[in-house]
Parts: C-alpha cells; structure tokens; sequence
C-alpha cells in the first residue's frame, strides 16, 4: 500500500509522543478502537470524509465515538486531524501508525502457507527459525493453500522463500527442457 507523506508524518508524530509517555500499545489500541467505529458504520465515515461539514460537527461525532475509550492524547491528536482537513487521512495515518509500533517494537510480519496445516511445533520453530534470521520478532500468520500440493511457501516482507512441490516440479521441468534443447542437434 502506498501512502502519503501527509499519513506518515502525522504517525510518526504521534509515535514520537507514544514512545515518550511509553503507551506505544495502548495508543495503538484506541486507535483500533476508533478505526473499528468508523469503519463498522460507513454512514458515519462518509460524514468525516465530507469536507462541506464544519469541523465543530465532526469532533461531535468524533466525541460519540470515541467517549471514555481514548486517552486525552489520542483524542486531542483526532481533533488535530479534523483541525488540519485531514479526515480522509483517518485509515492511512492509522496503519502508518501501527507499522511504525512494529518496527518499534523490532516486529515483523511473515506468512507461510502449506497444503495442510502445520503441527503446533512445526509453527513454533518455523517462527524460531525466522526470528533468528531476521533478528526480529516474527508474528507468523498460517494459511491452508492445497494449491501448493506439499511443503511450503515463507513470505517475510518482500522476501519470499518457496519449498513447495509445485515450485520444485516447476524448476524440474524446466530443468528437463533445457536438457531436451542441448541433446538435440541442429544441422546447416
């Protein structure tokens, strides 16, 4: 996903000011909190969007949304937000904002998919074994893909590692191919 440079100062910003008052999760979590509101009612998100609705108007709804489940920081910084027009950065800043928590707290996401679902302990040193390759701690997301036939298929980041029988078969035919070319000769 690519994001403005408007979403990923405002989350630095506010990550600057968690990391400081140490409530890097708790922030996270009210924003989730509001994220999920606002998302849960898209009559509600399209009254924030609209820029033709006074900013007085918006931090009322805001007000009912959020009541008794943000802190004044996070209250005060979605107020900010409307203050400066940007409501249509709302879901942008919001994952800006979580991205930048994980890579504070040295986390990364990886996903492995397999044919069947892994064993308990085949999950836990497979998120072992990337963590001490990464250096990162590893939130390792499981998906069944019977499309893959066997073994499995490991993306962390933009990095993909492919051990899955159908790759293998793929590199095999190919291999088989290039054999058949060389094997055959051509006369003039």
């Amino acid at each position: 996903m690519i994001t403005s440079a408007v979403s990923r100062r405002y989350a630095q910003a506010l990550l600057m000011i968690a990391t400081e008052k140490k409530g890097l999760d708790q922030f996270e979590e009210e924003l989730e909190g509001f994220q999920s509101s606002l998302m849960g009612n898209p009559q509600v998100k399209d009254f924030m969007d609209n820029p033709r609705i006074l900013a007085k108007k918006k931090k009322e709804v805001l007000d009912s949304l959020i009541n008794g489940k943000a802190s004044p920081i996070v209250s005060n910084f979605l107020h900010l937000i409307i203050d400066k027009r940007r409501e249509a950065f709302y879901m942008d800043i919001i994952s800006d904002y979580k991205k930048y928590a994980d890579e504070a707290r040295n986390i990364i996401d990886a996903e492995v998919r397999s044919a069947v679902e892994l064993t308990d302990k085949d999950f836990r040193g497979l998120q072992q074994n990337l963590s001490k390759a990464t250096g990162k701690n590893v939130r390792l997301k499981s998906i069944i893909d019977t499309s893959i036939i066997g073994g499995i298929t490991v993306k962390v980041g933009d990095t993909v590692m492919d051990g899955s029988v159908t790759k293998k078969l793929s590199l095999l035919k190919n291999k088989l191919q290039q054999l058949q070319l060389e094997g055959i000769e051509v006369k003039k």
